[in-house]
């Protein structure tokens, strides 16, 4: 198995590699309508930095979602004892004097 991993590894890195010596162009990056500006930088470098700040924006917004979550998680556990306890309460009450409701009348 471990064979398998070493060879997907292998290959991922060849293309990565592949990918960054086929965009050896020289760019400009230009940010905030030439405020700061990056002259003389490789295509590929700019291509993996943004890939690069996407993924961490990602990790930002789904550690926020995942706060979000748990809260909710921890409130609908906390509603579902209550219920829980006032389902026990209702189960544990004796059976009260006014069963006559229930209670079939014989004609005769």
């Amino acid at each position: 198995m471990w064979v398998i991993k070493w060879f997907f590894a292998v290959v991922l890195i060849l293309v990565f590699l592949g990918f960054a010596l086929s965009n050896t162009q020289v760019v400009t990056v230009l940010f905030f309508y030439n405020v700061v500006q990056f002259q003389n930088v490789q295509l590929w470098m700019v291509i993996y930095a943004a890939f690069g700040l996407g993924v961490m924006f990602w990790l930002v917004v789904s550690i926020f979602q995942v706060i979000q979550l748990r809260s909710e998680i921890r409130k609908l556990k906390r509603a579902n004892g209550e219920m829980q306890s006032e389902l026990d309460s209702l189960r544990n009450l004796p059976i009260g004097e006014d069963d006559s409701a229930f209670d079939i009348k014989e004609e005769t």
